[in-house]
């Protein structure tokens, strides 16, 4: 009963599902407080932008062209810490502007 394949797959839907609403969730923040930070709608939505199509390229680079084929569990994270990093770059970068 342990490992049950339908109750395993029921439960590995169930824990993506909360995950992925947490990923959409941060995401949704992360837009919300660059538009208030960044008074601008437009500027908001490319920084969410360029921090979500950075995703595939960095794919693309992992998998197509070094070959890795390993994915372990730090790699769930890498949405949290790339949307943390970019948008304090975002941040930084349009202080720096208005301070210009």
């Amino acid at each position: 009963m342990l490992f049950n394949s339908f109750i395993t797959r029921n439960i590995f839907r169930r824990l993506v599902k909360q995950d992925t609403n947490y990923a959409v969730f941060s995401v949704g923040f992360v837009f919300c407080y660059l538009i208030y930070h960044l008074g601008s709608i437009y500027l908001a939505f490319i920084g969410i932008a360029i921090i979500l199509f950075s995703f595939p390229v960095t794919s693309l680079i992992y998998t197509g062209i070094l070959r890795c084929l390993y994915f372990g569990s730090l790699h769930n994270l890498v949405i949290f810490i790339v949307l943390g990093i970019a948008a304090d770059d975002i941040f930084v970068f349009i202080d720096g502007w208005r301070l210009t």
